[in-house]
């Protein structure tokens, strides 16, 4: 274990998304298992009356396209016939974890309006990486190069490291409010058109170490935190029913705007790095950007209805989000530190499914 590994850190504020997901997922689960007791004692909509529908569906989601470089490695051979430098890319890999999506709506006539949320949050982490090199060789020089940073070893008592610090995080929000209408109808299928505003935020936060063991370091906090976006969103979703069985899909398209606060700050310490490093330089970064995220999203279910009023399923759901500004500064170049970069990050879940009706 290096000492990164060793350093108790206080949670940014990012994770206090976590609780509150938690919380929201248990209370719709509540709601949801009330809504389900008190239909049993009643019956389905008459003809010419509203529908209300309830849904929820957790995920397991995954994030492609988001795994930053954030290291290289430079192994040395000196005093070959040709110099030679062997580098290797270090890259963050984004974790798959729980995400939930939920729906409430009214339909009524060929018109309805609907509420619609989607969350998920996950951690980012790359394996601790220790290395010294032997002047003797064959391997005469290593460098661990970061953002605008690199230290060097040349004897085996100089040993490099570089860790990936707790709170390296990602999470996106979404909350629809919508109208709906009805566009073509027969009695076992419907396309609908739904528009409304969208409500949204995306917050990413990078926190790593490197340097020579006992000797000195740096220490890297990036972020980029996004206020409160909102935008218009328009969607065609269509379901086709056989017996029991409903097949629906969707397909969405929104733009979320707003701004987004991007930062880094680079701390270089001397001696070891522990729970209370002695920093000797401090730098900063930071700019105020103004964002504009289109979202494509697409979601394909399969549903079995128990009853009238209850149905459960299965399927997929995946979004892009568009040109994502991503914590600044952090891959391995010169003026690191100044350098914005923009991601495509497309996330995949597979869902299960919970429909109330009433």
């Amino acid at each position: 274990m290096t000492p990164a590994r060793q350093q108790v850190r206080a949670r940014s504020g990012a994770s206090t998304i976590r609780p509150l997901a938690a919380d929201l997922a248990t209370a719709t689960l509540a709601l949801a298992a009330a809504l389900a007791m008190a239909l049993l004692a009643t019956g389905p909509a008459r003809a010419g009356e509203g529908e209300w529908t309830l849904q929820f569906e957790p995920m397991v989601m995954t994030a492609y396209g988001h795994d930053q470089h954030v290291l290289t490695i430079h192994e040395f051979d000196l005093f070959s016939t040709v110099q030679t430098d062997d580098k290797t890319a270090v890259n963050l890999e984004t974790d798959s974890g729980p995400a939930y999506r939920g729906e409430f709506r009214y339909t009524r006539g060929q018109w309805g309006l609907g509420l619609d949320f989607f969350w998920f949050s996950t951690t980012q982490d790359a394996a601790d990486r220790t290395a010294a090199a032997n002047f003797q060789g064959p391997i005469h020089q290593i460098d661990f190069e970061i953002a605008d940073r690199s230290f060097s070893s040349f004897d085996p008592r100089q040993v490099l490291f570089y860790s990936v610090l707790e709170d390296t995080d990602l999470a996106a929000w979404t909350l629809d409010l919508y109208g709906l209408r009805t566009l073509a109808e027969k009695p076992e299928s419907a396309i609908h058109l739904l528009f409304g505003i969208r409500f949204g935020d995306f917050d990413n936060d990078y926190r790593a170490v490197v340097g020579v063991q006992d000797v000195r370091g740096a220490r890297l906090d990036a972020s980029s935190n996004y206020g409160l976006m909102m935008g218009p969103m328009v969607a065609l979703a269509g379901d086709v029913t056989r017996g029991r069985n409903t097949l629906t899909a969707h397909l969405g398209q929104s733009v979320l705007i707003g701004s987004t606060e991007l930062t880094r700050m680079t701390r270089e310490f001397t001696g070891p790095f522990g729970e209370d490093p002695f920093f000797v330089i401090r730098e900063t970064f930071r700019q105020d950007q103004d964002v504009a995220i289109p979202i494509t999203e697409f979601r394909l279910k399969w549903s079995y209805r128990l009853t009238d009023r209850l149905a459960f399923g299965a399927g997929a759901h995946t979004s892009a989000w568009w040109d994502v500004s991503v914590p600044p500064g952090i891959i391995p170049i010169i003026d690191g530190d100044e350098v914005l970069h923009e991601n495509t990050i497309v996330f995949f879940g597979l869902l299960a499914a919970l429909e109330l009706s009433f």
